[in-house]
């Protein structure tokens, strides 16, 4: 055998030993025994650290319905509630003029021209026995009459302290 025959089998005899690029993935594709698989371990600690996260900074509110309140204890005596009867204001137009008109409160006397008087004559009646500033107070205003006075009584109501005002139907 030559020389040049010698090196080229001995040359053949060393790429066959050595494993070629090819025959590597050969090797990785066709070994299937191996499954391919997702760790999980660290996406869970994960998302229990963002969940401990969003309890520790969040801020929690008392909802709005609840009211802290004080019951009485047992055996305290009951109050009854006295029924409430409405201050009851009626305002009317009495002649064509912007400045004709009335103020009249049901079960009390008197008849005013001005709504300056209004606030004093409430201001009185709630001091009066089963009155007070919680007594709701009932504005009744005609159909003709002005706006201006209407909200003029409701003010006048306001300044008297009445805490309850409400429109009524004439």
């Amino acid at each position: 055998m030559s020389e040049s025959q010698e090196n080229r089998d001995g040359k053949r005899r060393r790429e066959r030993d050595r494993p070629s690029h090819r025959s590597s993935r050969r090797r990785r594709g066709g070994d299937r025994g191996v499954p391919i698989a997702v760790n999980l371990a660290p996406m869970i600690d994960v998302t229990f650290l963002l969940l401990i996260f969003f309890l520790v900074t969040t801020t929690f509110e008392r909802p709005e319905g609840v009211l802290a309140s004080d019951l009485p204890r047992v055996g305290g005596t009951q109050a009854v509630p006295l029924p409430i009867s409405p201050i009851v204001v009626r305002i009317a137009q009495t002649g064509p003029g912007v400045d004709d008109y009335t103020i009249r409160i049901d079960r009390f006397e008197g008849r005013f021209d001005r709504l300056d008087a209004l606030p004093d004559v409430l201001r009185r009646i709630q001091q009066q026995p089963g009155f007070d500033r919680e007594t709701p107070v009932v504005i009744i205003a005609d159909d003709d009459i002005r706006w201006d006075h209407v909200v003029g009584c409701w003010n006048a109501a306001l300044r008297a302290g009445c805490e309850r005002i409400a429109f009524g139907e004439p």
